[in-house]
């Protein structure tokens, strides 16, 4: 998925988002969480193959890649649990290894993760991303950034994708904003109470870009933090 309906991002205000692309094109997204680990979703790497990609850490704009990051992925984690249908991916995440460790810089930082079970439910989150700028568009050669509003779990179910949705998942909405295809497996992120940016979501899935119709659906990070701590222990932190 992309994001529709949203504006530039001040370069390097979101440190931890890179871009992962295939054959030099924009695939998805994901989010720095140790020196060796990124966080994205499990559909980027379920039909592809990771070594043939390549993960841009510390970028802003996809054609200026002076003093980026360029990193191989050496090995990706899919949850046990992923499964996929026409409409929905379920326990859409996963870790990629990168080849080297990246160095914590001003424009280099990873995300902090919130507490198990954490609810972020009616705060204001933030998605950023290089995918599409619609259906029929091309991608954004910089990135762009969109608020939206987490719905709770009641106003999720009354949406027209009840019959697709689980407790692992959460949407989020604004008129005219969403991600779009290649912003998949890049963040959903809130600024808490603790004065830190947190991720909240994974971009997941979605019936189209911005159809005001739809929600987009995420996947709820507070329920896989020991998946995440168990697969990327060796890292350094947001915490360190």
């Amino acid at each position: 998925m992309r994001i529709v309906g949203g504006r530039r991002a001040t370069p390097h205000s979101y440190p931890w988002t890179v871009a992962i692309l295939k054959h030099n094109r924009m695939h998805c997204g994901g989010a720095i969480i140790t020196t060796k680990h990124v966080l994205s979703a499990g559909h980027c790497f379920k039909w592809d193959n990771y070594k043939i990609m390549i993960a841009l850490i510390g970028l802003d704009h996809l054609d200026k890649l002076k003093d980026v990051a360029h990193r191989n992925i050496s090995e990706v984690v899919i949850h046990e649990g992923f499964t996929s249908t026409a409409v929905r991916d379920e326990n859409d995440i996963a870790i990629a290894t990168l080849n080297e460790p990246i160095q914590f810089s001003t424009t280099i930082a990873p995300i902090c993760l919130p507490k198990a079970g954490e609810d972020f439910s009616s705060q204001v989150g933030t998605i950023v991303g290089w995918g599409r700028l619609g259906v029929e568009k091309s991608s954004s050669k910089f990135l762009l950034k969109a608020l939206l509003k987490i719905l709770t779990d009641e106003e999720c179910m009354k949406s027209q994708l009840k019959e697709h949705l689980k407790p692992t998942m959460m949407c989020a909405f604004s008129k005219g904003k969403d991600g779009c295809q290649g912003d998949s497996g890049g963040p959903l992120i809130v600024f808490n109470n603790d004065f830190r940016y947190v991720q909240v979501g994974i971009v997941s899935w979605g019936i189209g870009c911005a159809d005001p119709r739809y929600p987009g659906v995420y996947t709820k990070v507070s329920h896989y933090i020991d998946w995440i701590e168990q697969h990327s222990k060796d890292g350094l932190t947001c915490d360190l």
